[in-house]
């Protein structure tokens, strides 16, 4: 049988106070035991001294006439057995029961030695003995039984052991009542994770706003639920306008296939201009599947610690778009080092660049400007509306005016998706008909010096 977590604590619990009641009432039974025989042993040696000192008769010999043995006179109350032997160990006089002798009483009875306090058997009870040697030979022997003693010890013992049992019953119940009361909000979460597991249902929440560790787990539970329905959602949406943006070229090189397969009669430049369509489309169609993979690709696991100088990054790929357009391309600004990506970094400037030779006039120039922790690209394009400036970011977000131009309306998503997982932002500049300026800013890395931020201009 499987226990709840409640069920063990009150268990565990119970057994805790089970093992600090026992170990306290053994260690409170010990010395009490100690402290009885210590009184005991007293009451034995002040006995003895009283007879010794003649505060109390000491019994006579058994033929003595005088009262025989003077059994009632005041060498002792009913509380104590005493007894006198001789050197040789002979019992000169016994009141009460006859107390055993061995070697060492008969030491003591021989020669002067300390008191001897030994607890002795007699007729199946448990006796305290104290034996003294008296002056002139022979010794003392003073008992009290210890029946009444450890009566009291055992009704002590029984008492602990019940109380102890009681304890624990008690201690038991008020601990599963404590656990299953702190265990509430464990148990909410343990069945909002069953309750996900079973139906998927990423909207589930918690809701915990305590600040002990199950609040804390609560709250990292409903910000994982938030993070995972959110990529979701952000997956189906990719797919979705995937889905959307693949429909268009994959139906107009269907076409040109299927045209080409059946008009056998077509003049060769009309073929030719469908080839060159179709391979127009598969180019198309290739740019937006790197794209879409460079999307949907989870860039956790880059080395985003990596010095990177944005300058050199932008000289990259200034060189590499000046083999593809006709636009001159210029790059202003010093030096400028920060931690990151180095290829996802350049992929970033060379979409920003790829983005203004698009919207702008043939041989107009762009401008990539390399600041402090920041690259921006202007062109002398037809400029984006205000009302569009953070929309142009969004994944396959066209505007009326660029749905003519060629492209997936993905570079700029990607861009914002680079810069994001850099803890950067991207802003957008732009008057209509002025052209505009995008671009992106990174957070200040630590240990690195910047350089000098002048603007030289280089063609």
């Amino acid at each position: 049988m499987k226990l709840g977590l409640a069920t063990r604590i009150a268990l565990m619990t119970a057994a805790a106070v089970v093992i600090a009641a026992l170990g306290a009432s053994l260690v409170g039974y010990a010395q009490t035991n100690r402290q009885v025989n210590r009184d005991v042993d007293r009451f034995l040696t002040d006995r003895t001294e009283e007879i010794l000192d003649g505060l109390r008769e000491r019994p006579g010999r058994p033929d003595d006439d005088d009262d025989r043995q003077r059994r009632n006179n005041s060498a002792t109350d009913n509380d104590a057995e005493v007894q006198t032997i001789s050197d040789t160990g002979e019992i000169l006089a016994s009141i009460g029961v006859v107390l055993p002798i061995d070697e060492r009483d008969l030491r003591l009875a021989e020669r002067e030695g300390p008191q001897l306090l030994r607890t002795v058997e007699i007729d199946s009870t448990m006796y305290r003995m104290a034996t003294t040697h008296v002056n002139g030979g022979g010794a003392l022997q003073v008992a009290r039984s210890l029946k009444s003693t450890n009566s009291l010890l055992a009704s002590i013992r029984n008492q602990v052991v019940v109380i102890g049992l009681l304890v624990a019953a008690v201690a038991g119940f008020l601990g599963w009542l404590f656990a299953r009361h702190a265990m509430r909000p464990l148990s909410t979460l343990a069945t909002s994770v069953e309750r996900v597991a079973e139906t998927q249902d990423l909207s589930t929440r918690v809701g915990n706003d305590s600040h002990d560790e199950v609040g804390r787990l609560s709250r990292g539970f409903d910000d994982m639920m938030s993070a995972l329905s959110t990529s979701r959602d952000q997956q189906h949406r990719l797919v979705q306008d995937a889905a959307h943006e693949l429909r268009t070229p994959l139906t107009s090189v269907s076409a040109n296939i299927e045209l080409l397969a059946h008009a056998k009669d077509l003049d060769a430049d009309t073929r030719n201009e469908m080839i060159a369509g179709v391979r127009s489309e598969l180019r198309q169609l290739n740019t937006l599947f790197t794209e879409i993979v460079e999307l949907a690709t989870d860039s956790h696991d880059r080395a985003l610690d990596r010095e990177v100088d944005l300058r050199r990054l932008a000289e990259d790929v200034a060189g590499q778009q000046r083999a593809r357009t006709s636009n001159p391309i210029t790059i202003e600004g010093a030096s400028s080092k920060v931690l990151g990506d180095p290829p996802g970094l350049q992929r970033a400037i060379a979409n920003l660049v790829s983005n203004a030779v698009k919207y702008s006039p043939e041989s107009a120039p762009v401008v990539v400007r390399v600041g402090e922790r920041t690259i921006s690209v202007t062109d002398e394009g037809a400029g984006i509306p205000e009302s569009e400036h953070e929309r142009i970011f969004e994944r396959f977000y066209r505007s009326d005016a660029a749905r003519s131009q060629p492209g997936s309306g993905l570079g700029l998503a990607i861009v914002k998706k680079i810069v994001t997982d850099h803890g950067g932002t991207t802003f957008v500049e732009s008057s209509p008909n002025t052209g505009a300026t995008v671009g992106f800013r990174l957070p200040a890395p630590t240990g690195i010096a910047h350089a000098d931020t002048s603007s030289p201009t280089v063609g």
